[in-house]
């Protein structure tokens, strides 16, 4: 956790943390919003340079580069106490079904739809070896 005398960097902010932010549009800066970490700017092989944080504002609608999807500078985002987990059910859906018709330039999607996954798993009580029966009794 972050004390009063420092910076927040890129590491501050994983993928799948929940954070409120000001998105920008036409080089003015909105007011703030919750917005979901995608992950460092440059994908996650830049975790350790990156000096930006890719982030959702999933209130935008679908993700799509530059109007919903945006790179932060970590200074400008403020973390969440919440996560996908214990948020609100019916903003959680409203996440699930928006990331289905979104997209995120190159692959940086990849990894929080893994996280938004995992998340529904946790939320609607199955664990991986609940998943592993299912699939094996599907291939029966």
């Amino acid at each position: 956790m972050l004390t009063t005398d420092q910076k927040p960097t890129v590491q501050d902010f994983p993928t799948a943390a929940l954070v409120i932010g000001g998105p920008w549009f036409r080089g003015h800066q909105l007011d703030t919003r919750p917005a979901v970490v995608v992950g460092p700017f440059g994908g996650p092989e830049f975790a350790d340079e990156a000096t930006m944080v890719v982030v959702w504002y999933f209130t935008l609608g679908a993700p799509q580069p530059g109007d919903s999807v945006q790179a932060m500078f970590p200074h400008e985002l403020t973390p969440l106490d919440d996560t996908l987990t214990t948020m609100h059910g019916d903003t959680f859906r409203d996440i699930v079904r928006s990331l289905r018709r979104g997209r995120f330039a190159y692959d940086d999607g990849d990894t929080l739809r893994a996280a938004v996954r995992q998340a529904w798993r946790e939320r609607t009580g199955l664990t991986d070896a609940d998943t592993a029966a299912r699939h094996t009794l599907h291939r029966s």
